[in-house]
């Protein structure tokens, strides 16, 4: 089963998240996560696959933190969710995909679909 942490301060996006990838993807092993702290006691705890991080979360600034979670955690795909269609290549840079938070929900799943299939594969 596919381990994907959802990481947004806000829990409506969370929740429309959730919901999104179990009826889409038909996975269940989701956690969501509101803050830096409730983060890293996720990340410890459920050793995800895919990591759903809002570029706006507390703490130290998105690109930054996903760098240092791909040293600590090597096989974890992380995605970088940002109201703003600009820090595209930042996220890349940083090693992240990245999805714009207008993006229709099918573009949303176009993107995590090939991410999801890559974690898969590394877990077998």
């Amino acid at each position: 089963m596919i381990r994907i942490i959802i990481a947004d301060p806000d829990s409506s996006t969370r929740k429309a998240l959730a919901l999104l990838l179990r009826r889409k993807l038909d996975t269940n092993g989701i956690v969501e996560a509101g803050d830096v702290e409730t983060l890293i006691r996720a990340l410890a705890d459920a050793s995800p696959d895919l990591l759903l991080l809002d570029w706006r979360l507390y703490g130290s600034p998105a690109p930054e933190t996903c760098r240092l979670l791909q040293k600590a955690y090597p096989h974890l795909e992380i995605v970088l969710l940002s109201v703003d269609a600009n820090d595209a290549p930042a996220a890349k840079e940083a090693g992240a995909a990245f999805i714009h938070k207008g993006a229709a929900p099918d573009e949303l799943i176009k993107i995590l679909t090939p991410l999801i299939q890559r974690t898969d594969k590394t877990d077998n």
